[in-house]
């Protein structure tokens, strides 16, 4: 059976580079409750072509908010 998805936009200040970036947050049921399962930013550095090496610490702002 596939699980169904919900996605929210928020908007969160960047921990690693303190701008302002905005979310694609997947949420999934687990356990009876909603976890994050994927994120995707909008942060202008990850586009760029130089590499970046982003440690994904919104990840834990995100989870620290789960529903």
């Amino acid at each position: 059976m596939q699980q169904e998805s919900k996605w929210e936009k928020c908007r969160i200040t960047c921990p690693e580079d303190k701008v302002e970036a905005e979310l694609l947050v997947e949420w999934r049921e687990e356990a009876g409750k909603l976890v994050a399962n994927s994120i995707s930013c909008n942060n202008s550095k990850l586009m760029d072509l130089k590499p970046v090496d982003c440690q994904w610490s919104c990840w834990e702002e995100i989870e620290s908010k789960e529903k």
